[in-house]
């Protein structure tokens, strides 16, 4: 029987989300374009290959989960509509040439985002295969991806096909740990 870890929800900050991403939406330093009523800000933003949007609903359950999963060909984009508030779980880049190579359980982190602004992972960060609404029955979120990996998570998911770009770990079966959210 595996054991329980609680992660403490953390309020998400640029300095406490940097390990892991960028967050967007959280307006700092000059604007890269001033055009009087238009100003825009770099976020960045990095595929190899063509970029896909997707609209992603999760439906709220318990904020319980054991399986991760990480991207190298891509960060990623999570993007929340509506202004619903969520968790967003993640863990450290590993080595990316070990598909099981999961960072220890305690280094695993879950934010609260208010739902006002999004956040970009960088590539290899490992998070969990769900975002958790908080407070609504379910959350959109826009999520922007390479092409190439959503298409290999949807073969996957029709036919077992082990995908190349991502690594998916379960810590029940490496580590024998299931995590459970603390302090929402």
């Amino acid at each position: 029987m595996p054991r329980t870890v609680e992660v403490a929800v953390e309020p998400l900050s640029a300095s406490t989300f940097g390990p892991f991403g960028t967050i967007v939406g959280a307006v700092s330093g000059p604007p890269a374009l001033d055009w009087g009523t238009l100003q825009t800000w770099m976020t960045p933003c990095d595929v190899d290959g063509p970029t896909q949007m997707t609209l992603c609903r999760y439906r709220r359950e318990p904020v319980e989960w054991s399986r991760m999963e990480r991207h190298l060909g891509v960060t990623q984009a999570f993007l929340p509509l509506g202004g619903v508030a969520s968790v967003m779980v993640v863990a450290p880049p590993s080595d990316p040439a070990d598909r099981t190579a999961l960072p220890p359980p305690e280094r695993v982190r879950a934010f609260h985002m208010d739902g006002t602004v999004g956040v970009v992972l960088y590539r290899g960060t490992w998070h969990a295969l769900r975002r958790f609404p908080v407070g609504a029955p379910l959350i959109d979120i826009v999520l922007l991806t390479g092409r190439d990996t959503q298409a290999e998570l949807e073969r996957q998911a029709r036919d077992g096909s082990l995908p190349a770009l991502t690594h998916e770990a379960d810590y029940a079966s490496v580590h024998g740990v299931t995590f459970r959210a603390a302090g929402l």
